[in-house]
């Protein structure tokens, strides 16, 4: 009979160390914040931790103990490979392989925009983002809807010349990348360059639409298949 409890309380004990929630904190992602994240449900893969649950993100000033801000996400995906600390009953995070939550600033204002996972729907299982940009104003971090979905699309954020990318293909022969700045405070595409290699012919379509002045101007041009 102690025999059987014994092995009763053992699968009880693993299960709760595979699926138990946990809470983190990111403490090197950026200068000015320390995330605080309570994520319901965390489990081994491997040599990494998987937490694919619903999250309470807390965001908190450096050396600071009380968040500004709490968001709540129905889902999340982190994925915690990195340097990992224990702390009381919370784990802090070090390195760049913790994944699940960064920061960019997305709309070079010179202020850092806060990243946080939203699952892994991207294809081949990426992690798929929400974008939540920091208003001055409201003195706190406001989703994005327009950046987030971009996220989808292999967000580039180019830092010297101030524009966002995304590169987008349908199968092997239609490639296109777009390009997005930010104008009063509104994201603008001002470019879309696509290359057009689909149908049977021996031409490759290389097509270039550029806004100038407010209206879209395109060009045309077309290479030999085999030569591109």
């Amino acid at each position: 009979m102690n025999k059987y409890f014994f092995i009763i309380s053992l699968l009880i004990c693993s299960a709760t160390n595979i699926f138990a929630q946990e809470t983190f904190v990111f403490k090197d992602i950026s200068k000015i914040y320390d995330v605080k994240v309570s994520v319901g449900k965390c489990e081994l893969e491997d040599e990494k931790k998987i937490c694919n649950d619903k999250a309470t993100f807390q965001l908190l000033k450096k050396k600071q103990t009380q968040p500004f801000q709490t968001i709540e996400m129905e889902e999340t995906y982190l994925r915690i490979e990195g340097t990992q600390k224990r702390n009381g009953d919370l784990t802090e995070l070090y390195g760049e392989k913790n994944w699940g939550v960064s920061f960019t600033d997305y709309n070079f204002d010179g202020i850092e925009d806060l990243v946080l996972s939203n699952g892994n729907y991207l294809p081949y299982g990426g992690i798929s983002n929400d974008v939540f940009l920091y208003s001055k104003t409201k003195g706190k971090f406001i989703l994005n809807d327009d950046l987030s979905a971009l996220e989808s699309d292999n967000m580039f954020v180019d830092i010297y010349d101030n524009y966002l990318e995304t590169v987008t293909k349908s199968g092997c022969c239609l490639h296109e990348k777009t390009r997005y700045r930010f104008v009063k405070d509104r994201l603008q595409k001002f470019y879309v360059f696509t290359e057009d290699a689909t149908g049977v012919s021996k031409w490759v379509r290389l097509i270039t639409k550029r806004l100038v002045n407010g209206k879209w101007r395109t060009t045309v041009k077309r290479t030999l298949r085999k030569n591109y």
